[in-house]
């Protein structure tokens, strides 16, 4: 499997609540700029598998690449999945880990396994740039 190379980006994130409150969609997408001229977007839907009683994240990218994780929910400050990802013919495991930094920050790192232990192939700081509207509860999680 070939992994792009590590090089500053800026991205957009967008989400919503669907279904009366069950899935969440997630859109990301890096921005062009000179060091990131074919910038990555991918769809992330995240959910509750209720008869495994987990949080269910299935996501697709705009190269192709596909990934199925799973994660038993916040633990503390951090929320786990983990799972594989597929592309470019070649199937890995995969680990991303979100550490909260406040109540609209987060910090993320997306790890693989090649065999040799965990690499990390994504990282970066998030923070919510808008207030969001006030929802109607919680989402139906597990």
């Amino acid at each position: 499997m070939r992994s792009r190379p590590r090089k500053p980006i800026r991205m957009r994130i967008d989400g919503v609540r669907e279904h009366r409150g069950f899935w969440i969609t997630l859109a990301t997408a890096e921005l062009p700029t000179p060091e990131n001229p074919a910038p990555l977007s991918v769809r992330y839907v995240w959910g509750c598998d209720p008869a495994a009683g987990e949080l269910a994240a299935d996501w697709y990218d705009s190269n192709g690449g596909r990934a199925v994780q799973r994660s038993a929910g916040w633990v503390g400050e951090e929320l786990w999945f983990l799972g594989t990802i597929t592309m470019n013919g070649a199937t890995v495991p995969l680990r991303d880990t979100f550490t909260r930094r406040g109540p609209d920050a987060y910090h993320h790192v997306g790890e693989i396994d090649l065999g040799e232990g965990w690499i990390p192939v994504d990282e970066e700081e998030a923070v919510r740039a808008t207030t969001p509207r006030r929802s109607r509860g919680n989402l139906n999680y597990c």
